[in-house]
């Protein structure tokens, strides 16, 4: 069985590539032209270059695959809307494309809950309405698994979708780091009361969902979303990284709603101003830290035995230890300056 990875240097990726390679598997990677490869290049994976809009680099890639696991995006929320189709949609068609062409026997494509909204009011599960959200990121994925399934229906693509909810762990920066560090220095801010609910899961946890999706045999042309079902309110998660670190947890503010008006008037001044970094304010943010987001997994568990085992004190001890050993010594030498 051979097993590729798109986007394996990645957050999610790289621990999918992880696993399989625990498990004895030795997968192939696809890696963007310019990007290092996967830190466990030294023998245990076959490494591949190629561009995710490249139809013959993709395809020699898929030469003898059986099951592709497809992590690749154009992750973040700013930014021109067709630099996200380019990768997110254009780049998943090309990819089943060639993949249909070359007998792939099951792609699991990695969606993301944002097709069901930032913030849904309440639970959730995988027959929400896809709705997206006004961010280009969320708005591709939506397109992309419209498209997934048309092709599910005339080309009889053999595609599983699965739709993580908020990634954390070890690895990280784009998140958990950045949380870690405004909760250590004090300028952590809630979002509403904090006792609206947030749709984590453990990043290992993610990867083998999306394993087990790959294998499921009846799970070709589902959807699965894969979450933590543990309660877990933003007051407990930001009070759990303040305890691991040490530090008291953040008493600090804003109303729900005056942040999504602030969000919104922070991107309106970006769009005038063509900033090319996003502003320092954002809507998806503010609806994912402060809105009430639970998620239904009990399709998961019946059908792929998922079963997420790392809870909210595991999962943010693990990932505070990786954070200092990876930010500590910035961290105590800004504060000492």
């Amino acid at each position: 069985m051979t097993v590729l990875v798109t986007g394996a240097t990645g957050f999610l990726g790289n621990h999918v590539t992880d696993l399989l390679v625990m498990r004895g598997e030795r997968p192939r990677v696809l890696v963007h032209p310019g990007d290092s490869a996967h830190p466990s290049a030294d023998g245990n994976v076959d490494v591949r270059f190629a561009d995710i809009g490249d139809r013959v680099a993709i395809r020699a890639a898929l030469a003898g695959v059986d099951r592709v696991v497809h992590c690749a995006a154009r992750t973040g929320t700013w930014g021109p809307q067709a630099e996200f189709h380019r990768t997110n949609v254009h780049g998943v068609e090309t990819l089943v494309k060639a993949a249909l062409a070359e007998g792939v026997q099951r792609i699991v494509h990695v969606s993301s809950i944002t097709v069901h909204g930032i913030d849904v009011g309440g639970t959730a599960d995988e027959n929400a309405p896809l709705k997206g959200s006004p961010d280009p990121y969320s708005r591709s994925k939506v397109e992309a698994e419209r498209l997934l399934q048309r092709m599910i229906l005339e080309d009889g693509a053999p595609v599983t979708i699965v739709r993580p909810g908020w990634i954390y762990g070890p690895g990280d920066a784009a998140s958990f780091a950045r949380f870690a560090r405004m909760i250590e220095k004090g300028r952590m801010v809630m979002i509403g009361s904090g006792q609206n609910h947030l749709p984590l899961i453990y990043v290992r946890d993610a990867a083998e969902g999306v394993l087990l999706a790959g294998e499921a045999s009846d799970a070709e042309g589902r959807s699965y979303l894969l979450v933590n079902d543990e309660p877990v309110t933003q007051r407990d998660f930001v009070a759990a990284i303040a305890a691991e670190l040490g530090v008291p947890p953040p008493t600090r503010r804003i109303p729900y709603r005056a942040a999504v008006v602030l969000g919104a008037a922070s991107e309106a001044l970006g769009h005038l101003a063509r900033m090319r970094q996003p502003p320092p304010l954002m809507r998806y943010g503010i609806r994912l830290l402060g809105g009430e987001n639970r998620y239904k997994i009990g399709q998961a568990r019946r059908e792929l035995s998922f079963r997420p085992l790392v809870d909210l004190a595991d999962g943010v001890k693990r990932s505070v230890m990786w954070y200092r050993a990876a930010y500590g010594p910035a961290v105590e030498a800004e504060v000492r300056a």
